[in-house]
């Protein structure tokens, strides 16, 4: 498997997905960048993650129809108590200001 780090290796992967997906990515990897700082980027299996203390904390995954953007099943700050299905990963074909702050909220949640 073949890794590479830093947030260059991550945004060039990002940008090379078609528009606007590629521009949502990097929006996406702000967005992770500004709210958990602690989380080191790495591209590895051709995907941007976002990784603390050799876990895997989130993703981003290019595609030519929306964007995903996921978490671990280890790290999940989605799971809620009580329920029996957890999301773990969500598309994108837009981004919207309470969108952005519900994924701010769930990297420092999951980062913390």
């Amino acid at each position: 498997m073949f890794t590479k780090k830093g947030d260059d290796a991550a945004l060039a992967k990002l940008r090379d997905a078609p528009a606007p997906f590629g521009e949502i990515g990097v929006r996406l990897h702000s967005i992770i960048r500004e709210s958990a700082p602690s989380l080191e980027p790495i591209v590895r299996w051709g995907l941007p993650f976002y990784v603390k203390d050799g876990k895997d904390i989130c993703y981003i995954k290019p595609d030519k129809e929306y964007i995903v953007f996921g978490f671990g099943e280890v790290v999940n700050p989605a799971r809620q108590e009580g329920e029996h299905m957890h999301p773990v990963a969500w598309t994108f074909t837009s981004l919207d200001a309470a969108t952005e702050a519900r994924v701010r909220a769930l990297v420092e949640k999951a980062a913390a």
